[in-house]
């Protein structure tokens, strides 16, 4: 039976590829706790939860701004945590506003044993295999005015379409993708030229943040009932299709992997984390988070380059996990 038969597609635009094998299956097994840094230690966290013995199934991460460091490095001391928790049996998944592209060559493989992946804001869901399980497109004629607008405004625009980045033309804004890792962006010419003949899964607006600040409202206007908008990085404005969010590609996942809700632990730092925070049992804002976002979430972790993601896996997982192994 296909794992997704029983999730409806949102609309037209939305693919269910049927999966070819079963969801990956963990087994606990014996661990130690990381070593935090001396801040990550001592940093002040507020829990709303009363989940004294709650241990989750499995971990959903953002990546920048939460896995990742500062310098777009994965710390030893968070690498060696979510190892530690994936051989206990609670496996980290990512679920990230990025595309696919060349910073999981280099983050994914220090994470143990592959797992799947959320990426595009849930609007691509990938296997442990890297095969794409799931899809979901702006309409075309959304994309039409969205380009319309960014050409009116005086933005920079990008179309993510899949493991590719495309725009007009390649200047200073679209260059700040390199840093992150992401798919070099490629000139196109008029990204009318593309539209429906490439599938587009975002669309991203590129300025300064005073000037995101003025379009937004703008932006919210036109595109009100027909796409929604979030942010994750300072200067851009991503326009999704109608309902997407991170979450939301949890959601499925979790669905895919017969995972309930409440049996997992979120982090995350955005705006784009806030419905994955609210669905999952247990959501963890980074200290460097927005403040929306830690209003959100069930708890604050230390920053990231603080070792934020290592200090709530070892506080939520490693340590209740420690507890259970002591015979009473």
């Amino acid at each position: 039976m296909n794992c997704f038969s029983s999730i409806p597609a949102s609309n037209s635009c939305a693919t269910f590829i049927a999966p070819e094998k079963p969801p990956f299956q963990r087994l606990r097994s014996s661990h130690k706790s990381p070593g935090l840094t001396p801040r990550a230690r001592t940093a002040v966290m507020q829990f709303a939860s009363s989940k004294t013995n709650w241990i989750p199934k499995l971990i959903a991460s953002d990546v920048d701004g939460t896995l990742l460091n500062s310098s777009q490095q994965l710390s030893p001391c968070v690498r060696d945590s979510i190892r530690k928790a994936s051989e206990a049996g609670v496996p980290l998944v990512v679920a990230t506003g990025k595309a696919r592209g060349p910073w999981t060559e280099a983050v994914l493989p220090q994470l143990g044993e592959p797992t799947p992946g959320v990426y595009l804001q849930g609007c691509l869901i990938y296997d442990e295999q890297g095969k794409l399980l799931y899809s979901r497109d702006l309409e075309a004629d959304i994309c039409r005015d969205v380009v319309a607008f960014a050409r009116r405004e005086g933005l920079t625009l990008t179309a993510y379409c899949g493991e590719r980045i495309l725009c007009e033309e390649v200047n200073a804004q679209t260059d700040r993708l390199l840093f992150y890792k992401e798919p070099t962006p490629e000139g196109v010419g008029p990204l009318e030229s593309i539209l429906g003949e490439v599938p587009v899964q975002k669309m991203i607006f590129m300025a300064e943040q005073e000037r995101i600040d003025e379009i937004r409202p703008l932006a919210e206007k036109l595109l009100a009932g027909r796409a929604s908008l979030t942010t994750a990085l300072t200067g851009m404005l991503e326009v999704l299709p109608l309902g997407a969010s991170k979450g939301e590609g949890v959601r499925m996942l979790l669905e895919r992997l017969q995972v309930d809700p409440e049996d997992v632990l979120g982090m995350g730092d955005g705006e784009n984390d806030i419905e994955m925070l609210k669905l999952v049992g247990l959501g963890v804002a980074m200290g460097n988070g927005k403040q929306i976002v830690k209003e959100v979430a069930d708890a604050v972790a230390p920053s990231n380059d603080d070792d934020g993601v290592a200090w709530a896996i070892e506080q939520y997982v490693l340590e209740p996990l420690e507890r259970l192994s002591v015979p009473s």
